[in-house]
């Protein structure tokens, strides 16, 4: 029972814009985002082209602080909810039934987020979905240090014989494609365009930091 409770949590806890700006007014505190708004939502979700300015992209990382706080209090909120569940007494069911109004209380808080910093749904979701691949792709190259890697791999075929030096050369080659990959961003900018990408690496470091405060939020670990 507390595995699928936590399932739920979780899931509720990560579920983002998109899903609260479909619902319209039957999820408590949510914004109607009406049928433009959901029409430019529809055409964010197909891959349309989404501009990425730098007015908009300041307005996003102060939503993105904010909804740090937001999710912070939430997952302290529901930390406690499996042991009440296992109890299973009614009082113990009744402090279940107000922790999960932080759920309620989560959706709410997005919208006010989203009107504090100046931000529509379609906003939300289009500069969503460019930052995470740009900054995801950055984390990823750094978990992998396919550049510490090539280094030592180069300076392995350094020290062997001319014949397997040769032999080694392709694997070389191929990892140093995946470096300049990485640096490069070159999936990235071909899916997002290259002006899309470099106005997100103007704050890549906040960005960054909003990025993995993040996941310490949901692995238990910030402070």
């Amino acid at each position: 029972m507390r595995k699928a409770l936590w399932v739920l949590a979780g899931a509720l806890a990560l579920s983002g814009c998109k899903k609260d700006g479909a619902a319209g007014s039957e999820a408590p505190g949510v914004e109607d985002a009406g049928a433009a708004g959901l029409d430019a939502l529809e055409a964010t979700e197909v891959g349309a082209a989404y501009v990425v300015t730098p007015e908009k992209l300041t307005a996003y990382v102060a939503y993105q602080r904010r909804m740090l706080e937001v999710y912070g209090s939430q997952v302290k909120g529901l930390q406690g909810l499996g042991v009440l569940v296992d109890a299973g007494t009614p009082e113990a069911m009744a402090e279940v039934r107000a922790g999960l109004k932080v759920v309620e209380a989560k959706a709410k808080a997005e919208a006010e987020a989203r009107a504090s910093a100046g931000l529509s749904v379609a906003d939300i979701n289009g500069l969503a979905q460019v930052v995470t691949a740009v900054i995801g792709q950055r984390q990823l190259g750094r978990t992998l240090q396919y550049e510490d890697e090539l280094r030592k791999l180069e300076e392995l075929q350094q020290k062997l014989p001319p014949e397997q030096r040769e032999e080694l050369a392709a694997q070389v080659a191929s990892m140093r494609r995946q470096v300049e990959s990485f640096q490069k961003l070159t999936d990235v900018r071909r899916e997002y365009g290259d002006a899309n990408v470099d106005v997100v690496l103007t704050r890549e470091d906040e960005l960054m930091k909003n990025y993995q405060e993040m996941l310490r939020v949901f692995t238990g670990t910030r402070r």
